[in-house]
């Protein structure tokens, strides 16, 4: 059996929702340090389904530039 480029795409797709929530908690502010914490919690011990999660429900809950620049 050898090895086909194919065979890596097929273990990384699920693990993308993971990286990209992961970016997304760092690259934005939250109402409180224990909810991006939480976040953090959930997306790192549950890859898959917590990134999934956090796309669909948590990416909301973080704050845009435009909230963080009046707040700050």
């Amino acid at each position: 059996m050898s090895f086909e480029w194919w065979h890596l795409l097929v273990a990384l797709l699920p693990m993308l929702p993971t990286f990209w929530s992961i970016w997304h908690i760092w690259a934005h502010e939250f109402e409180n340090p224990q909810q991006r914490a939480l976040w953090l919690v959930l997306v790192v011990f549950v890859p898959v389904l917590g990134g999934i999660i956090y796309i669909v429900t948590g990416r909301r809950k973080a704050l845009s530039k435009i909230q963080k620049q009046a707040r700050g």
